[in-house]
């Protein structure tokens, strides 16, 4: 009977390797992932144990690399940011190094591309009605009303 426990473990290890090997995943990810794979806590606190101690399973790492994914990559602001890595239940110390990684100047820079692309699409007149939905968009993305203000007033300058 203890064979077919250890069985079951191994194999859900090795599962687990697999879906941390595929991309960067968080513990509270990977613990949520184990329990829709049918582990019970006691497994799944094993299993997670086993892989952050393999280097499979790093929350630092992981937020480094969804901040870039998300700020520098799909647009997204540090407020929109830094709430979902709290949805995720990473550590303070995890969040702070992975928005620490961003470089302001292409955090900036991002900023101003979004901005520039939703101008584009609202159209040549940048109307109060067209300035209220610009900045309900941004703001929905995750900057803040100051990031927000200063981009705008850049772009309006030139």
């Amino acid at each position: 009977m203890k064979s077919s426990k250890k069985m079951i473990d191994s194999a859900l290890l090795d599962r687990a390797r697999r879906y941390c090997a595929l991309a960067e995943q968080c513990e509270s990810g990977v613990r949520q992932k184990l329990v829709t794979w049918g582990a019970g806590t006691d497994d799944a606190n094993a299993v997670v144990e086993n892989l952050r101690s393999e280097g499979y399973l790093d929350d630092k790492r992981y937020a480094r690399a969804y901040c870039e994914s998300k700020m520098l990559q799909q647009g997204w602001g540090r407020q929109k940011v830094l709430y979902q890595l709290r949805l995720k239940h990473l550590p303070k110390e995890a969040i702070d190094s992975g928005v620490a990684v961003v470089d302001e100047d292409r955090y900036q820079e991002v900023l101003r591309e979004v901005t520039e692309r939703k101008m584009r699409e609202l159209g040549p007149d940048f109307t109060p009605d067209n300035q209220r939905k610009l900045v309900s968009f941004l703001t929905s993305r995750g900057f803040t009303f100051g990031e927000i203000n200063k981009v705008i007033t850049n772009i309006l300058e030139q």
